[in-house]
C-alpha cells in the first residue's frame, strides 16, 4: 500500500470512529430534549461599545451548555431555552465574556453590550510549566495566536514567525523545501556553539542533539541533516499559540538551556460540545528565479574571449609554433579553437573555419536557469476533529504537505498526525494525554558541481543536448586546467560532464520519522495545593540514501585506489546513514495559588526534572550498487593494496552519544491588588556534558511590574489611557555547548597500527586536551520595559531596553606543544548584547462593516566581543573572525578608494596610524585594516496591515533587515589556481577580477569596462593580467592579502520584503448555515513577490549563488462542518 492510500485510509477511519461517537452523543441529546418541557423564547441584539452589531457572537445557555445560537449579520439572535434556564453566556472572539441573567417576562428585544478585551494585559501566556497572563509576568514575552497564521501558504512554523516579533531574527538559510530557518533572539551569544533557542512543545523540551560527525563520516558523503534540528515536523494548522520568552525573567525557569531564549508551542485541544470537523487546503504555484543577473549571452561572451585571445595569447601562440618553451593562456572555447586544442585540432591554422565555428556557437545561447530550474506546484491538506463532554475532550488531526522545489527533481513531503485527549474523571484530577507523529521525506538531486553555481558560471554557448538527444559534453567547465599545463591530471570520463545527466541520474533521499508521547496529570491535593506531573518519550529515526550512477561525473570522481585515473573502470555507489535518537523527560512539581484578603495573591511552584537522550549513527558506503536489486560489490583492487584498504576501511563506521540532566526548580509570584507584581524563579541543572568540577549550574531571575495605569490618579489625569505597565527584571541563565567535550577523546587512525608482541593496537590522535573545568556558558540578563494602551486599547505601544552579558563562552585556545596537545577548550570568552525593541499596533477603523488595523515592530541589537583569545597566534587574517571590541560577525578588511591610474589595481585607504617607512610597508595588511560593518543585521523588524469590509479581508505582512553586509565572493570554478606551468615565473593576482583565467567561464556583461593602458580612468574593473606573464612586482608595494582585498566583494544586503499579500473571503454565517456548514472561507495570496534592496544578487536574505527564496501564488479554502 503506498503512502497516499495509507493516509486516505487513516482519514476515513478517523471520520468513521468520530462519527460513531458523535451519533451516540446526538442520540443522548435528542432523548434529553424530547423529555424536556417547552421553554422560554429569548431574542434580542448584541452590539459592541461603539454601537456596532457583533456578528457571529455566541449565546449559550449556562445550565445546558449544549444549547446555543449565534447572532446574524445585524447582531440579532433568537433561541428557545428550557423552562429551568436562568442565565446565558454571550461571547465573541476578542471581546469580554458576558453573563446575562434572564428577567421573567422580559425575554424579547433584549439588548446586550459586549466590551472589547484588554488584549494586551489579558492575553494568555503559556510558559510550559504554567499558564498565566501578560498582566502577571515581569519578563519579556510575545504571544502569537493561531489567527496570525491564517491563510498563509508557508508550511514551516519558523518561517511563519518571521517579522512578527521584535528582537526575534529569523533568517532563511535555503529556499529548499523542508529546510529550517536560523532563529536568533536578542543577538548571538556564543562562538563555537549555536545561538538557537530552546523549543518546547506542549511542555516537552525538544532534544535533537545528534553525534558530531568525523571526517570519515563526511567522506562517505551521505549525511544530510535537513531534518536533524528545528521544528519542521509540526504542522502550523495544529498550533493554538506560540509564546516567545526573550529574557531571563521569562525563561529562567528553563535554567541552563534558556540563554538563547525559549519558544513555547501550544497545540490545539478539544472543547466540550458537538463534534466539530474542520478541513483546509492550500495550493501553491512557485516560480523559478526571475532576477536578471546581467550575465553575458553567447555573442557577448565569444566576443569577449576573442578580445582576450588577441590581447594575451595570439602573439605568444605564434611564438610557440617555433619555440615549444613558450607558454600561452587558453581561455574559453575561443582559446581552444584558436590554439587547435583537443577536438579542434583539425581547425588549427584555419582562421576561416575557426571563425565559422565561433559564429555557429552564437546561435546556441543556452539559458541554464531555464533548464535547471522550474515552476513548481505544491499542496497542503489538513483535517481535524474535536469535541467532547464535561468529562472528556478530544482533538485529532491529520496533515499532508507535498512541496516541489524550484530545482528539478527536488521535492519534500510531510505527513502529520496529532491526537490529544483531556480526561476529568473527578473534580480534583485532570489527565492530559497527547501524541504527535510525523514523517518527513526529501529528495534532492545530487552533483559534485553545485547546480546554482553552474547556472551562474556556465558558458551560454554550451549545449545541453546533442542533435541525437544524448547529453552534450561541456567543453569548458573542466577544461581550463587540461589546456593550461595540467593535462593528464585532469582526466575526464569519455562521455564528458553534463549537469543534466548528474541531476537526472544522482539523488539524495532523506526520511525522518519522529514522534512524542506525553501524559500530564494535574492532581488537586487540597485546594489551593496541586501536584502537576509530566512524562514524555520522544524518538526520531533519520535515514539518508545517496545514490550515484556509474555514468555520472560524480561517480567518476568517487572511485577507489587508482581507478580515479581510469576512463574505463566505471562504477556507481550508494552512501547510507542511519541515525536514531531517543529522549525522555520526567518532571513533577507542587503548585500553590491563594488569595489572602482581597489584595494579596501568592503563587508558588517547586519541583524536579530528569531528562536524557541517546543518539546513534551508523554510516556506510557501498560500490557497484544496483538500484533494482539492492546488491553491491567491491571493485577489484587497483593501485597499492595498503592505500586501497585504507580507503575501504573508512567507508563504514558508527558514532553515538548519551547525555543526562537533573534539575531542581522553583518560582514565586506575588500580586498586590491590581497594580503590583513581583516574580522570582530559581533552578539548578546538572549535566553530563561537562567536567566533574562544573556539572551543576544554578540560575535565577527576579522581576517586578507596576501597572500604574490602574492607579486612580493616573486614570483621572489621563482618561485616554486604558493600561500602562512598567516592568524591570534581572536574571541569570546558561547554555550547553554540545560541540565540545571535556573528556579525553581519541580519533582512531585508519590502517595504522603498532605491534607489541602478539598484540596489535590501532593508533589514534587526541586533538584537544581534556578539561575537567569545562563548564556551562553563562548569561546575565537585565531589562526595563514600558507597555501602554490608549482609547480602550485601540492603540498599543511596547518598548524595552535590555542588556545581556554572556561569560565563560567556550573557545579553543592554543597550548604549548610540550603538553602533547595543540589546543584545549576553555570557558574563556565574553560577549555582550544590548538593544532596544519597540512594537506599535493599532485598530485604526472599527465599525460595523469596516475594519483597519496595523502593527509594526523594530529591534536594534548592539553586539560586541568583550574578551576573546584566538586559537592561533597569527592575528587577524580572515575576513570576518572574532575580534575583541567588535561584533561577532565583524568584517575587518580594507577601504576601497578606487582603481589606480598607474597600475590598474585596486587601491585601499591607509590607516591613520599606518607605519610606512619603505615601499614594502605598502603591502602589509595591518596598514589597511578597518572595521567595515557586520554580517549580522543590527536592525530588524516587520509589519502587518489588515483591512476588511464585511466578509472580505486584505492583509499585507512584511519583514526588513538593515545594516548587514555580505561577501559576494564565490568559490570561483575557474582561476589561475586551476592551471599549472612549472618553471615559469608568476605574478600574484590581486583579485578575481584581475585574473585572466577567471574569464574562462561566464562573467557579467559590464566586465568589458576594465582598465587598460589606453583606458585608465572612469573604469569599473581593474586590469586583467596573466599569472604566468611578465613579473610587474605588484606585490612589493600594493596590498595583496585577501583579508584586505576581499573588500571589493562586499555588498550591502539590507532589504525590505513584502512576505505575503492575502485576500480572503468568508461566507456569511447564514449562507454557510444554509448549506449545513459552520463556516466557509476562501483565500488567495502572493508570497515573496516584492523585495526592495540595493543588493544585485539573487536573494538578499540568502546571498550568493545558492537556493533562493521562492516567489509563489497560493489559493486555498477552509471549511468548518
Amino acid at each position: 500500500m503506498n503512502k497516499r492510500a495509507y493516509t486516505l485510509c487513516l482519514l476515513i477511519m478517523m471520520v468513521q470512529v468520530l462519527a460513531v461517537i458523535e451519533t451516540y452523543g446526538q442520540s443522548y441529546t435528542e432523548k434529553s430534549s424530547r423529555a424536556a418541557p417547552q421553554g422560554i423564547k429569548l431574542s434580542g441584539k448584541i452590539i459592541d461599545s461603539d454601537g456596532a452589531p457583533v456578528i457571529g457572537a455566541g449565546i449559550v445557555c449556562v445550565e445546558k451548555n449544549t444549547l446555543g445560537t449565534t447572532t446574524d449579520i445585524d447582531g440579532n439572535f433568537s433561541m428557545t431555552l428550557p423552562a429551568s434556564a436562568k442565565t446565558v453566556k454571550v461571547s465573541s472572539v476578542g471581546m469580554k465574556e458576558l453573563i446575562y441573567s434572564l428577567i421573567p417576562g422580559k425575554t424579547g428585544g433584549v439588548k446586550n453590550i459586549l466590551e472589547w478585551e484588554n488584549n494586551q494585559l489579558d492575553q494568555v501566556v503559556v510558559t510550559g510549566y504554567a499558564q498565566t497572563s501578560v498582566k502577571r509576568i515581569t519578563g519579556s514575552v510575545a504571544v502569537l495566536n493561531a489567527d496570525k497564521f491564517e491563510a498563509k501558504a508557508i508550511s514551516s512554523v519558523d518561517a511563519l514567525m518571521q517579522g512578527e516579533v521584535a528582537g526575534v531574527s529569523i533568517k532563511s538559510l535555503s529556499g529548499q523545501p523542508g529546510t529550517q530557518s536560523k532563529i536568533t533572539i536578542r543577538g548571538s551569544n556564543n562562538i563555537t556553539g549555536t545561538s538557537a533557542p530552546l523549543w518546547v512543545v506542549d511542555g516537552v523540551p525538544m532534544q535533537s542533539d545528534s553525534p558530531s560527525l568525523s571526517k570519515e563520516q563526511l567522506a562517505t558523503g551521505g549525511f544530510d541533516n535537513i531534518f536533524v534540528n528545528g521544528i519542521g515536523n509540526i504542522n502550523p494548522n495544529d498550533i493554538e499559540s506560540i509564546t516567545i520568552l526573550k529574557d531571563a525573567a521569562a525563561a529562567a525557569i528553563y535554567g541552563s538551556r534558556a540563554a538563547n531564549g525559549v519558544i513555547v508551542v501550544t497545540t490545539k485541544k478539544g472543547e466540550s460540545g458537538k463534534m466539530k470537523l474542520s478541513y483546509n487546503n492550500t495550493f501553491t504555484w512557485s516560480f523559478k528565479p526571475g532576477q536578471d543577473l546581467s550575465l553575458m549571452n553567447s555573442g557577448e561572451k565569444l566576443a569577449w574571449e576573442d578580445e582576450l585571445w588577441n590581447e594575451f595569447s595570439a602573439a605568444r601562440y605564434a611564438q610557440s609554433l617555433t619555440d615549444n618553451t613558450v607558454v600561452y593562456p587558453v581561455v574559453g572555447i575561443v582559446g581552444q579553437i584558436r590554439s587547435g586544442a583537443g577536438d579542434f585540432a583539425s581547425m588549427k591554422g584555419n582562421i576561416e573555419a575557426q571563425n565559422a565555428y565561433i559564429e555557429s556557437l552564437k546561435a546556441v545561447d543556452t539559458n541554464w536557469y531555464d533548464l535547471l530550474f522550474r515552476n513548481a506546484f505544491s499542496q497542503g491538506h489538513h483535517l481535524s476533529a474535536s469535541g467532547g463532554s464535561d468529562k472528556s475532550t478530544y482533538y485529532v488531526a491529520l496533515g499532508l504537505n507535498d512541496e516541489n522545489g524550484m530545482l528539478i527533481h527536488n521535492n519534500y513531503r510531510r505527513y502529520n498526525i496529532n491526537a490529544k485527549m483531556t480526561l476529568t474523571p473527578t473534580e480534583w484530577a485532570r489527565v492530559d494525554i497527547g501524541m504527535e507523529a510525523a514523517r518527513q521525506e526529501s529528495k534532492m538531486p545530487y552533483s559534485l558541481v553545485d547546480p546554482f553555481f553552474y547556472a551562474y558560471f556556465s558558458n551560454p554557448y554550451e549545449r545541453a543536448y546533442n542533435a541525437d538527444g544524448s547529453y552534450a559534453a561541456d567543453n569548458t567547465w573542466f577544461t581550463l586546467g587540461y589546456y593550461n599545463g595540467r593535462g593528464v591530471e585532469q582526466v575526464m570520463p569519455k562521455s564528458g560532464f553534463n549537469i543534466l545527466r548528474e541531476l537526472n541520474s544522482n539523488y539524495s533521499k532523506t526520511a525522518n520519522t519522529n514522534g512524542t508521547f506525553r501524559t500530564q496529570l494535574d492532581f488537586r491535593i487540597a485546594e489551593p495545593l496541586h501536584f502537576v506531573g509530566l512524562a514524555s518519550y520522544s524518538f526520531a529515526n533519520n535515514s539518508t540514501d545517496k545514490v550515484v550512477d556509474k555514468n555520472s561525473y560524480s561517480a567518476f570522481r568517487d572511485r577507489l585506489g587508482s581507478d580515479d585515473r581510469s576512463q574505463t573502470n566505471l562504477y556507481g555507489n550508494i552512501s547510507q546513514n542511519r541515525t536514531n535518537r531517543n529522549s525522555y523527560v520526567v518532571r513533577g512539581h507542587f503548585s500553590f495559588n491563594k488569595t489572602f484578603g482581597e489584595k494579596h495573591t501568592l503563587n508558588l511552584l517547586a519541583g524536579a526534572e530528569l531528562r536524557g537522550s541517546t543518539s546513534n549513527t551508523i554510516f556506510t558506503k557501498r560500490y557497484n550498487y544496483d538500484p533494482s536489486t539492492g546488491t553491491t560489490s567491491l571493485p577489484p583492487i587497483s593501485g597499492p593494496t595498503d592505500e586501497w584498504l585504507n580507503e575501504v576501511e573508512r567507508l563504514n563506521g558508527e558514532y553515538f552519544s548519551e547525555t543526562r540532566y537533573a534539575s531542581f526548580y522553583a518560582s514565586a509570584d506575588y500580586y498586590l491588588g491590581k497594580s503590583i507584581v513581583l516574580n522570582g524563579s530559581f533552578r539548578t541543572d546538572g549535566s553530563s556534558n561537562f567536567g566533574s568540577n562544573k556539572q551543576f549550574n544554578p540560575t535565577w531571575s527576579a522581576g517586578a511590574a507596576w501597572h500604574f495605569g490602574e492607579e486612580k490618579w493616573v486614570k483621572r489625569g489621563i482618561p485616554a489611557l486604558s493600561h500602562a505597565t512598567l516592568r524591570a527584571a534581572y536574571g541569570f541563565t546558561g547554555d550547553v555547548n554540545t560541540s565540545t567535550s571535556h573528556l579525553l577523546v581519541m580519533e582512531y587512525l585508519q590502517q595504522q597500527y603498532r605491534y607489541f608482541g602478539e598484540n596489535t593496537y590501532n593508533l589514534g590522535t587526541i586533538p584537544s586536551a581534556p578539561n575537567p573545568n569545562l563548564g556551562w556558558e553563562k548569561t546575565s540578563d537585565s531589562k526595563v520595559g514600558l507597555d501602554m494602551g490608549f482609547w480602550k486599547d485601540r492603540v498599543n505601544v511596547n518598548a524595552e531596553y535590555y542588556y545581556r552579558l554572556s561569560t565563560d563562552v567556550v573557545t579553543s585556545s592554543q597550548v604549548q606543544s610540550t603538553t602533547g596537545f595543540t589546543y584545549v577548550y576553555f570557558n574563556s570568552a565574553d560577549i555582550m548584547n544590548s538593544g532596544a525593541e519597540v512594537t506599535l499596533n493599532g485598530k485604526i477603523i472599527q465599525s460595523k462593516d469596516w475594519t483597519l488595523s496595523a502593527s509594526v515592530n523594530f529591534a536594534y541589537n548592539y553586539n560586541k566581543v568583550l574578551k576573546y583569545k584566538p586559537s592561533t597566534s597569527s592575528g587577524i587574517t580572515s575576513k570576518d573572525r572574532y575580534v575583541e571590541g567588535y561584533p561577532t560577525g565583524a568584517i575587518m578588511s580594507g577601504k576601497v578608494t578606487g582603481i589606480s591610474r598607474d597600475t590598474g589595481l585596486y587601491e585601499f585607504q591607509l590607516r591613520p596610524d599606518a607605519n610606512v617607512t619603505t615601499a614594502t610597508d605598502l603591502n602589509k595588511p595591518d596598514n589597511y585594516r578597518y572595521y567595515l560593518g557586520t554580517t549580522i543585521a543590527p536592525y530588524t523588524g516587520g509589519f502587518n496591515i489588515s483591512a476588511s469590509w464585511k466578509q472580505l479581508r486584505l492583509s499585507i505582512s512584511g519583514v526588513y533587515s538593515f545594516g548587514s553586509k555580505t561577501y559576494e565572493k564565490f568559490s570561483y570554478p575557474a582561476s589561475y589556481s586551476n592551471t599549472k606551468h612549472n618553471e615559469v615565473s608568476t605574478e600574484i593576482v590581486q583579485s578575481y577580477f584581475s585574473d585572466l583565467y577567471g574569464n574562462h567561464l561566464n562573467v557579467a556583461k559590464d566586465r568589458v569596462n576594465r582598465w587598460t593602458t589606453a583606458n585608465t580612468t572612469g573604469v569599473k574593473y581593474p586590469r586583467i593580467y596573466d599569472y604566468y606573464d611578465a613579473k610587474y612586482g605588484f606585490f612589493n608595494s600594493n596590498p595583496m592579502d585577501y583579508s584586505i582585498v576581499d573588500a571589493i566583494y562586499l555588498k550591502n544586503n539590507s532589504y525590505l520584503r513584502i512576505k505575503s499579500i492575502i485576500l480572503s473571503y468568508s461566507l456569511p454565517r447564514n449562507a454557510a448555515k444554509a448549506i449545513r456548514l459552520r463556516g466557509v472561507s476562501f483565500n488567495v495570496a502572493l508570497n515573496n513577490f516584492f523585495t526592495f534592496t540595493k543588493y544585485d544578487g539573487m536573494d538578499p536574505e540568502i546571498p550568493g549563488a545558492t537556493y533562493p527564496t521562492t516567489r509563489s501564488v497560493s489559493a486555498g479554502m477552509n471549511v468548518d462542518f
